[in-house]
């Protein structure tokens, strides 16, 4: 049985909500954590991750003691990603300096001068570390505070004379006026982030270039949120697997909740909600922009072709696609062959998943045919399988840009009462959806701060 009062109840249960109630619980709290399967968490947002939010998540272990992200590189294996960028195809490795030679290689106009000028007759090995070293020291800096005023600082790379004129170059090339710059600026954010804008900040477009030439590593969640739940429950921890039936709201504060189990009314002081925002909450967070959900597909691929793509993550964008209704997509296949898929679509009033299927089949079949000649349609349908996916993403119009800003003093942190519209006390929201720019890296400085 639960008791029947906690100071810290936490919603939702993933290895973040479990580190924050580990550090609950050292901090002297009591602690519920309640997972409700219908209140999920994005995935491949914090599932696949890069070389500064490793730093960041290595730092929180050491600081807080917490046994399971100290030795956080057991939980880790490299994932390479391959860009498709129309038909051109883009093969990022876990090495910065192949990865700026490989894009210099497919877009001229962004590295090939740099690389020429600067980097051709440079240690790939030294420049690798020196940028590790880079990386390292930004996670270091913000840690410290975290404090996310200080973002612009620990970006500062002017002591590396060979990064600067990297950074530069690609500031300069996303500043261009063109589709392609248009497109990657784009893909980029959906990649590493849950927001998007036309709209730019060099802050931001410094975190995409490093989120896009550093190693990305996929994280054993399950080993991972294992070893936490016996972490968190060895401090004292409690949990239980069960739905929320009835939030006791009143005066504009959560007080309890209702859980449906023989536990009954269970009173918190403070809630952390760490799921994602749903219309059928009493409460809902700020105003956000157009949201686009997500279909997840399985389905196995056999073709000779497929085991130069296996266990990479693959990402297709589309020209004719930007502005679109269905402007994402993207794939792995593991080494059985098995293929998951994640498929994106504006979710206007009404919609439904379900209507997009066949859009998501044909979409990613004509991709999957341009990697792999000959791959069989027939096959591909028959093989398929599609359900509501967990993915989301916001898009923000270009004036709304300075919201997304880590400095920005828009509220992302709190929920409103449905009836009254006035800020609700006892809860935080800490869902993906409270996120601005920076993606992952600047969430957890968020999430950390308080």
């Amino acid at each position: 049985m639960l008791r029947k009062s906690y100071n810290h109840g936490i919603i939702g249960l993933n290895y973040i909500s479990l580190v924050y109630g580990i550090i609950s619980l050292k901090g002297g709290d009591s602690s519920v954590l309640i997972d409700d399967n219908e209140l999920a968490f994005a995935n491949k947002w914090y599932l696949n991750i890069g070389h500064t939010e490793r730093a960041v998540l290595l730092k929180l272990g050491k600081q807080y003691d917490i046994s399971c992200l100290k030795n956080f590189d057991n939980y880790l294996s490299e994932k390479n990603t391959v860009l498709y960028l129309n038909e051109k195809m883009i093969e990022l490795s876990n090495s910065p300096y192949a990865n700026i030679k490989e894009i210099a290689r497919k877009f001229p106009e962004c590295f090939s001068e740099v690389y020429q000028k600067r980097l051709i007759d440079v240690n790939h090995e030294v420049f690798d570390n020196d940028f590790f070293e880079f990386l390292d020291s930004n996670a270091g800096k913000s840690f410290e505070l975290f404090d996310q005023k200080n973002l612009d600082e620990s970006f500062d790379h002017s002591k590396h004379l060979e990064l600067s004129e990297v950074f530069e170059s690609f500031l300069n090339f996303l500043e261009e006026d063109k589709l392609v710059t248009k497109q990657l600026h784009y893909v980029l954010q959906v990649m590493f982030q849950t927001v998007f804008s036309a709209g730019k900040n060099e802050l931001e477009t410094k975190y995409l270039l490093t989120s896009l030439i550093s190693p990305r590593y996929e994280i054993d969640y399950k080993a991972l949120q294992e070893d936490l739940i016996f972490e968190y429950r060895k401090h004292g921890g409690d949990m239980r697997n069960t739905s929320i039936r009835d939030w006791g709201i009143s005066d504009n504060k959560l007080n309890y909740i209702l859980l449906d189990a023989i536990d009954g009314i269970v009173k918190v002081e403070n809630t952390f909600y760490f799921g994602q925002a749903k219309e059928s909450l009493p409460f809902k967070s700020h105003e956000m922009g157009t949201q686009f959900l997500s279909i997840s597909l399985k389905g196995f691929v056999d073709h000779e072709f497929v085991t130069l793509f296996r266990n990479k993550r693959i990402v297709f964008s589309q020209e004719k696609r930007m502005g679109s209704d269905f402007p994402y997509w993207e794939v792995s296949i593991n080494d059985d062959g098995l293929l998951e898929g994640v498929y994106s679509f504006a979710d206007y009033q009404g919609t439904k998943p379900s209507f997009y299927y066949h859009h998501a089949l044909e979409d990613l079949f004509q991709s999957l045919e341009m990697m792999l000649p000959g791959f069989v349609k027939a096959d591909w349908i028959s093989r398929a399988k599609l359900i509501k996916g967990n993915d989301i993403w916001f898009e923000f119009r270009p004036s709304e840009k300075a919201d997304l800003h880590p400095h920005s003093k828009k509220d992302f942190a709190h929920f409103y009462n449905n009836e009254t519209k006035h800020k609700l006390a006892g809860i935080e929201h800490c869902g993906p959806n409270r996120a601005k720019s920076l993606g992952l890296y600047s969430y957890l400085l968020d999430i950390f701060s308080a």
